[in-house]
């Protein structure tokens, strides 16, 4: 098995309307449902908060206690959303720990940037690549950047 953190394929279990190349989910950990179930392992070996795309839909199926289907093997990978950065230390290759903006202005056209779905504060990254500054209404000098889960 590979390392939750990497972009590497991995398998795990989906429910079947999830279970399609491209679908992108993010982790957030066993449910109480799931305490029973016969092949958890191979399921629940995400890393928890992360950000994940089916890459592969496997032919083969397992009932689910938590959907309201079966579950479907796939291959998976780390798919960690562009975020914003701020400029002062952004530099291509650099690890960061993500912090989001103090921002509530889901008007904007950054909103998505500055607070992408699948990353938390803390959360461990290697910036792939910078754009161009952002214009923020509130005066951050932040850029859109392009992130990697490091291994």
């Amino acid at each position: 098995m590979s390392n939750p953190g990497s972009n590497v394929a991995q398998i795990t279990l989906v429910g079947e309307r999830q279970a399609v190349v491209g679908h992108e989910f993010v982790y957030r950990g066993p449910q109480p449902e799931c305490r029973a179930c016969r092949v958890k392992a191979a399921c629940l070996n995400q890393a928890v908060g992360r950000r994940y795309r089916v890459v592969r839909v496997r032919d083969v199926t397992h009932p689910c206690l938590l959907n309201e289907e079966r579950a479907r093997v796939v291959e998976v990978e780390a798919a960690p959303p562009d975020c914003s950065l701020p400029m002062r230390g952004a530099v291509e290759g650099a690890l960061v720990g993500y912090e989001p903006l103090a921002c509530a202005n889901a008007a904007c056209p950054n909103f998505r940037l500055c607070h992408p779905v699948g990353l938390e504060r803390g959360t461990l990254l290697r910036i792939e690549s910078i754009g161009r500054e952002l214009d923020c209404p509130l005066g951050y000098e932040i850029a859109p950047a392009r992130v990697t889960y490091p291994e």
